[in-house]
């Protein structure tokens, strides 16, 4: 029976095989591949080829949604590859070793006598021909390649002018100014910052709490007022006039920073900053608070 034949009839008895009955022939073949390590023989390569045939034919009939559901077999799978590839590394080591005593002169001889037994050789003349289809099999084809034929020819080195570095003017210096305590009428920014700052200490004296960020800015006719409180209570932020914090609830509250906790920050510098607030944004503010008035209008505070 050939070996072709045998291959179809494992191949037609496989299909009936269990997914445990396929777990334990790999078992099997592992157990063998392993065996294969401790000594390289003649007939290794053999063993291992019927050994990665069998785990062909149970890969063959599995089926992916199988595999998903059957890591197992798949585990098994991956290291019988693992295994096969360190008997080709040991078989590959033993043949290297073998190939040191490799005597030109036999190898010649041999290949003679080879020559002389095969069929078609009728006179003493040697044909080599007759290697050539077995010989042209073992010699890998090289990939043919063009490469440019010289040098290209250097471009000319272009002489870069550096220019000198610009003397910078000497700045003038930057001076912050001084806190908001008193101011001409004709400063009309800062006498507002002013009565921004002499409200909220009347306010926090009278009530003690600290004042609704958004209740004191908003102004329910005008945006752009609304904008110019907003710049005053960042003015007196910076200066350290005033302190922004959360309430339990976590709205924004204002209130006037005393001599304790000016002596608590130390010189901690205070950020400017200003809150983002569209005309969208204002709309909405003035639908949840529903002022009739402005909490401080300028006009009219002293």
């Amino acid at each position: 029976m050939s070996r072709e034949t045998t291959y179809s009839m494992e191949s037609n008895a496989s299909i009936l095989r269990s997914p445990q009955e396929r777990k334990e022939t790999l078992r099997k073949m592992i157990t063998t591949t392993e065996s294969l390590q401790q000594a390289v023989s003649d007939t290794t390569i053999n063993t291992l080829e019927t050994c990665m045939e069998q785990t062909d034919i149970i890969n063959s009939e599995t089926t992916l949604e199988e595999k998903i559901h059957n890591q197992e077999e798949v585990l098994l799978d991956s290291e019988m590859m693992s295994l096969s590839s360190k008997v080709l590394k040991q078989c590959t080591r033993s043949l290297t070793k073998y190939m040191c005593s490799y005597n030109s002169a036999e190898f010649a001889k041999t290949v003679v006598k080879h020559v002389k037994h095969l069929p078609g050789i009728e006179s003493n003349t040697m044909d080599w021909s007759l290697l050539e289809n077995k010989v042209i099999k073992c010699c890998k084809t090289m990939p043919q390649y063009s490469t440019l034929l010289g040098t290209l020819a250097p471009l000319e080195r272009k002489e870069i002018v550096r220019k000198k570095p610009a003397v910078r003017e000497a700045q003038a210096q930057i001076k912050r100014p001084e806190n908001v305590v008193a101011v001409d009428k004709e400063e009309v920014g800062l006498e507002q910052t002013v009565k921004m700052r002499s409200f909220i200490t009347r306010y926090y004296k009278a009530h003690r709490e600290p004042l609704d960020f958004f209740k004191l800015i908003l102004h329910p006719t005008d945006f752009g007022k609304t904008i110019e409180n907003m710049l005053q209570i960042s003015f007196l932020v910076r200066d350290g006039n005033i302190k922004i914090t959360k309430d339990s609830s976590g709205i924004l509250v204002v209130q006037p920073c005393t001599k304790d906790m000016i002596a608590r920050t130390g010189k901690t510098p205070n950020i400017q900053n200003v809150v983002y607030l569209n005309m969208d944004q204002w709309r909405m503010l003035k639908d949840v608070y529903r002022l009739e008035k402005p909490m401080i209008d300028f006009n009219s505070v002293q």
